[in-house]
This record gives structure tokens, C-alpha cells and sequence, in this order.
């Protein structure tokens, strides 16, 4: 009389099909996360930039003031993009008609001239009240006054200290902020041209490099 064997387990060919089905559903719940993730973000910085036009629209109509005539007409915050740390205290010293009593403190702490542009954006905006509250509904992870070597970076102006705070987006970089047609880059004495409509607010997007496809902005 003939016995029968109950095989158990699996064929190796049945445990390869078993791993490549598990990797492939693996690969789409990964790539599935992934793209929320994307989206989130994304959703994220395109409330940043509805927030930060409602302030600029406030900061506007709420008519600032410039100490020096040099800015006398502008009604949006100033365009420091890529001033070294000694340019901006003197940009922020002329126009708020306070020279050499303006400094970026720690003194010694390392200051990236990428943070000039969106920490006087912030610096200004803040000085009026409704532009003020509406930066308190920005994302709270997204308002930093840290450089590179988490130090935290002050503004003195005067007898009085804020925390020089900036703007970044989800993707951890700093945004920029554009008032003028042509910004200038890193030069002492910048050679502004005529200022825009309305100011362009720019995420490097998901890449964290600005100039690529993938640049988010306010318009």
C-alpha cells in the first residue's frame, strides 16, 4: 500500500515570488507615502506664501515709514538679498535712520548671507502690528533664528534685542525675498533698480536648489 507525503513549506521558486510580490507592494506604499509627504509640504509652503502676501498687504497699507530718504518711497519691507552680515546691520541702520547702532549678534557666530533677504522681510514685517499677528499663524517649525551651527543669531538695534528671525520652507530652506527687479548680490553699495509691484517670495522647492523647475513662489 502506496503512502502519501504531505509536503510542507514552500519551493524556492514559490519563496522568490512570495519576497518580489512583498518588495513590489513595499515599493508603492513607499513611493505612495512619499508623494503625501510631497503634497503636504507643498500644501504647506503654498499657505506660507498666502500668509506672508497677507502681511505684505498690511505692512503696505499700513504706510511704513523710512528714516532715510533712500527708501522713502518704498512701500514694501527693504531687499537685502545676499548681504553679508556688517552690509545688513548697515542697510537696517540707514533705514530705520540709526547708523552703527545696529548689530547681528553672536558677533563671532558663522552668519550666511542666504538668510539677509527673508530675515529682514521678517525684521520689517514685525515692526507693525497686523502684519505681526499674521506672522504668528505661520508654521512655527518654519520660523527659525538659528544658523548652521544652531546658534541662535540676535538683532540689536539700539538698547533693543529680537531674535533675527527668517523664514524657510518645508524643505529646510531659507526662502528669498525679491522687492527689486535686479537684487543685488553681495555688494556693498547695492545698485537698486526700480522696485516691483508686488515682492516675489521663492522656495527652492523639494531639489533645495534655487533656479530649477521645481521653485515655488507667491505669485
Amino acid at each position: 500500500m502506496k503512502s502519501c507525503k504531505l509536503q510542507i513549506g514552500l519551493t524556492l521558486v514559490e519563496m522568490l515570488i512570495v519576497v518580489a510580490v512583498i518588495t513590489l507592494l513595499a515599493s508603492m506604499v513607499i513611493g505612495i507615502a512619499a508623494r503625501l509627504d510631497s503634497q503636504s509640504k507643498e500644501r504647506l509652503a503654498e499657505n506660507t506664501f498666502a500668509l506672508l502676501n497677507a502681511a505684505l498687504g498690511q505692512f503696505q497699507d499700513f504706510g511704513y515709514n523710512y528714516m532715510d530718504d533712500y527708501y522713502r518711497d518704498f512701500e514694501f519691507p527693504i531687499d537685502c538679498n545676499s548681504l553679508t552680515r556688517p552690509d545688513l546691520e548697515n542697510e537696517l541702520g540707514k533705514a530705520l535712520d540709526m547708523p552703527g547702532e545696529i548689530s547681528i549678534t553672536p558677533t563671532g557666530a558663522a552668519y550666511d548671507p542666504n538668510y539677509s533677504g527673508s530675515a529682514a522681510l521678517y525684521f520689517f514685517l514685525s515692526q507693525v502690528p497686523a502684519s505681526r499677528q499674521t506672522l504668528d499663524k505661520i508654521d512655527g517649525s518654519l520660523i527659525t533664528n538659528e544658523n548652521s551651527d544652531r546658534d541662535e543669531l540676535e538683532i540689536e538695534v539700539g538698547e533693543r534685542r529680537y531674535p533675527l528671525q527668517r523664514v524657510i520652507d518645508p524643505w529646510g530652506e531659507t526662502l528669498r525675498y525679491s522687492y527689486y527687479e535686479n537684487p543685488h548680490e553681495n555688494t556693498k553699495e547695492p545698485d537698486f533698480d526700480e522696485p516691483r509691484n508686488f515682492p516675489i517670495i521663492t522656495s527652492a522647492g523639494p531639489d533645495r536648489i534655487f533656479g530649477t523647475d521645481d521653485d515655488m513662489t507667491n505669485r
